[in-house]
């Protein structure tokens, strides 16, 4: 029943009221009553504050209500910046993505290494040429001969930059130009790397020729980059990578391929997505390959390098090389994770992100069939109906070929899909799914059959038992 502010107001419980009620306090067991009682009344403080500046007739929540409301506003308050989703949103990578998952063996493997001291190389200087135990690893499985890694992406490609091509130019295709990563564009790491980009071909065609023209007594390199955050959509032309190659010899040139988020090796899922692997960029002829370690390869967050020993070398000796080397808990998770690889039989099983990619539709169908009517009963929810749907990977210029799916169709019960989407993305664990329309859809081929019964609580707007805790 709606009411005049002013009563509205009048009728608020109390701090007090508040902290009797369960969800409340769930969350006094879990801190202390004074902590709690700080976020009651600054969610009260926030209410008062909306209801007086809307200035209309409101709905008095009962006061079991109000505590669900004040039990998520503080949970919302000390939820770190970073931290772990269920993404819904049919997308491996781009917003609001920080992260992929690690295997199970690279996690234990960097719990074990995090609980102890950790004992180091003999000799500085054998850390700094090795730059870990996974260089061995990468050249066992590309066939390249030698490899290194730095603890970021857009560290390694800087780094390329700054240690082939210092005072000399790099050839690089005009629609090739774009952001490493967010806010760091190539144009800008090529003027910090002292390395002149030259720029050839258009926005939407970049032919052999065009390369080949721009080629001087300065030129140090040949750039192929390929974007994780953007892509170019209708007629476009790009140069062949095999031609690229056979230049780069004839002119006795560094060719350089920045792969961003590719698979490390061949594998029949990865080969339906049309992106080049490290390992075939190496076949092909590259003399240096840059790649994502938290990308398709489904490591840890970091730079991957590898190719001719003689470019390599030239990075490792690089004077700011020992200020991008992987800290010892990245390098344990990426060693772990290269193990796998090992096994190709079982690496579809190991790799979270190939563990998404390769789960059957109908096995998806089953889920959604089987969740539906239990997120239909969520109070913000007037239908839940399950759906086929095809998944964008975010893979940006790699692949348009959209992955099939299946999920569900959430229909909000107030008609408010922005504002659903924004609960479900803010709670104590927090659900992330894609607006289509009027409907938010929960796309599980990135949901984690273990993920399900979480998936169900936030939607039913429960606060689950890793919060509660």
């Amino acid at each position: 029943m709606a009411t005049k502010p002013s009563d509205f107001l009048s009728s608020l419980p109390s701090v007090a009221d508040l902290l009797d009620k369960p969800p409340i306090r769930v969350l006094v067991r879990r801190w202390n009553r004074s902590t709690v009682a700080s976020g009651v009344r600054s969610f009260l403080e926030e209410l008062r504050s909306e209801v007086e500046r809307r200035k209309a007739e409101v709905s008095l929540p009962s006061i079991g209500e109000l505590a669900e409301r004040a039990a998520r506003h503080i949970l919302a308050q000390r939820q770190p910046s970073f931290r772990p989703a269920i993404n819904a949103t049919g997308r491996l990578r781009g917003a609001p993505w920080a992260g992929t998952p690690w295997a199970d063996a690279a996690l234990e493997r960097t719990v074990g290494t995090g609980r102890d001291f950790v004992l180091g190389p003999a000799q500085a200087t054998d850390a700094l040429a090795t730059a870990g135990d996974a260089a061995a690893q990468l050249c066992r499985l590309t066939g390249a001969q030698a490899a290194t890694a730095t603890h970021s992406y857009a560290g390694a490609v800087w780094l390329a930059l700054a240690a082939v091509a210092a005072g000399q130019e790099v050839v690089v295709s005009r629609a090739e130009l774009g952001d490493v990563d967010v806010g760091c564009s190539l144009a800008s790491f090529g003027i910090s790397a002292a390395a002149q980009l030259r720029e050839v071909g258009t926005t939407n065609r970049t032919t052999a020729a065009d390369y080949e023209a721009a080629i001087s007594p300065r030129t140090a390199a040949l750039l192929k980059h390929t974007s994780d955050h953007y892509r170019i959509v209708g007629e476009n032309e790009a140069v062949d990578f095999g031609q690229l190659a056979g230049l780069a010899r004839e002119r006795k040139l560094i060719l350089c391929d920045a792969l961003g988020a590719a698979p490390l090796v061949d594998h029949p899922l990865t080969a339906e997505l049309a992106v080049r692997s490290a390992q075939a960029s190496v076949a092909a002829g590259a003399d240096l390959v840059v790649a994502r370690g938290d990308g398709l390869i489904g490591g840890p967050p970091c730079g991957i390098l590898l190719g001719r020993r003689q470019v390599i070398e030239r990075i490792e000796n690089h004077p700011l090389f020992s200020a991008w080397q992987l800290d010892p808990l990245t390098s344990t998770a990426l060693v772990a994770t290269l193990e796998l690889y090992e096994d190709r039989e079982h690496l579809e099983q190991s790799l979270p992100l190939l563990q998404l990619l390769s789960t059957s539709v109908e096995n998806l169908r089953q889920r959604a069939e089987r969740l539906a009517p239990q997120l239909a009963e969520a109070e913000a929810v007037a239908a839940a109906e399950p759906v086929a749907m095809q998944s964008q990977l975010g893979l940006a210029a790699k692949s348009d070929r959209p992955w099939p799916s299946y999920g569900i169709a959430l229909v909000p019960a107030d008609g408010n899909v922005a504002a659903l989407e924004k609960r479900l993305a803010t709670a104590p664990q927090p659900v992330c799914g894609r607006v289509e329309g009027d409907r938010l859809l929960v796309d599980l081929r990135t949901v984690f059959p273990r993920q399900d019964q979480e998936l169900v609580a936030t939607i039913l707007g429960k606060i689950p038992a890793t919060a509660e805790a």
